[in-house]
């Protein structure tokens, strides 16, 4: 077999993905898991926060799934404090949160659109729980994630616990995807607990210790990625973030194209902004999350740019070689879509068994995922439509990002602008 840029290329980033596959297969199946256990003695007062803007469409169905799936849940009512911050809405959001103040809800309002990360720290300000968590109004969450996700917080040293955070129900193509990217999201946090560094915690319904927020300060509205931000901060304190993974929160996706990639640019945009402010990270001193899990991060993000630049530019050179060559032969286009299928001229080499092998192996960890986060909607599908998909998608918002962030353009989310 002659050893083309090409081969080269594809045996190269199968065998990274072979060995990252197998490193998370060895974390997986170590006999030594962290388990926390639901203990009925440990109750502290937790407060939830739920920031809403112009939630009032089809009479505030999606809010009302929120407040009740907390109101519904199975932590004492007594030790659960739930704030509704509402973010200036144009609509009848405020009287539909009202309409809870009967069920202890406590609401929160002011005239003009601050963004969602203002509304949360005024929450923060005003909670009285000792575990703060925020859920956004399109969320809810299965009725035992607080019982699951606060008895890590007996271990001192664990400063925020994640739940696995998922989409409800997809229905159509770009939703599938999500659903699959959320999942796939949930594995990487589940190893990355094992490995005892999680450096992203998302904001749906990431518990956190109040006494952090007052020591080193509530969520930066300055940023686009608060979430993130707060993340690395915890981590750069060398405290703990734990993921408990079958502690479900469900989600609803974003419903356009247009709006997917404007929320992945944002998402990567402030990620670069963040790991150059939090750079120190990238050292011993934090074990694995400086050694492995912020390089291999930022690897893939540059490999997978590369295999679309690499991919759309062999494409291009490819179509414009096959036209002049058809040209030249007088090609008869009448046969162009006569298909002949003749296994004899089908080879298999490493080239083609590696990635075979790296997509059996990420459906199976899929599957594991499935299983131990006890989700119950089918993946077979979404993980077929992601696999097709996500390798453009992913990489044409990396590069997006970049360019922004290079251009120093700046990014809207809510009422605000954000640039680097």
């Amino acid at each position: 077999m002659q050893l083309t840029f090409h081969t080269y290329l594809i045996l190269t980033l199968s065998l990274l993905g072979l060995f990252t596959g197998i490193f998370y297969f060895l974390t997986i199946i170590s006999p030594d898991k962290k388990v926390y256990k639901k203990n009925k003695n440990y109750r502290p007062m937790v407060s939830i926060i739920i920031p809403v803007w112009n939630e009032g469409s089809s009479n505030g169905e999606r809010l009302r799934k929120t407040v009740e799936s907390l109101l519904n849940c199975d932590y004492p009512k007594d030790k659960l404090e739930i704030i509704i911050v509402n973010d200036g809405s144009t609509d009848n959001s405020l009287s539909i949160a009202r309409s809870y103040e009967k069920d202890g809800v406590k609401v929160f309002t002011h005239n003009k659109s601050k963004g969602k990360t203002n509304a949360v720290n005024i929450g923060l300000k005003n909670s009285k729980g000792e575990f703060i968590a925020a859920l956004d109004a399109d969320s809810f969450i299965e009725a035992d994630v607080l019982d699951k996700l606060i008895p890590c917080f007996k271990d001192k040293n664990v400063m925020a616990t994640v739940p696995s955070i998922k989409i409800w129900k997809p229905k159509n193509i770009l939703e599938k995807i999500q659903f699959l990217e959320l999942l796939s999201g949930v594995f990487i946090r589940h190893v990355q607990s094992e490995l005892g560094s999680i450096p992203m915690a998302p904001g749906a319904f990431t518990l956190v210790r109040k006494s952090f927020a007052e020591q080193y300060g509530f969520l930066n509205p300055n940023t686009m990625v608060e979430d993130l931000e707060l993340s690395l901060r915890i981590q750069s304190k060398k405290y703990l973030i734990e993921n408990v993974v079958n502690a479900n929160v469900y989600t609803s996706g974003v419903k356009t194209l247009k709006a997917f990639i404007s929320q992945r640019v944002r998402w990567y945009y402030g990620f670069i902004i963040q790991i150059r402010k939090y750079k120190h990270l990238f050292s011993s001193e934090y074990g694995n999350l400086g050694l492995f899990i912020l390089p291999t991060t930022i690897i893939f993000a540059i490999v997978s740019m590369f295999i679309f630049t690499y991919g759309i530019m062999m494409t291009l050179i490819n179509t414009a070689n096959w036209i002049k060559d058809l040209m030249l032969i007088g090609f008869d286009f009448k046969n162009f879509f006569e298909i002949t299928i003749d296994p004899f001229f089908y080879t298999i080499d490493n080239v083609t068994v590696l990635p075979i092998i790296m997509f059996f192996a990420m459906l199976g960890f899929m599957y594991y995922i499935k299983k131990v986060s006890n989700e119950k909607q089918n993946i077979f599908w979404p993980f077929i439509l992601f696999s097709l998909t996500y390798w453009f998608l992913g990489s044409l918002t990396w590069i997006l990002s970049i360019y922004y962030y290079i251009r120093k353009k700046p990014i809207k989310w809510g009422p605000n602008y954000f640039n680097s």
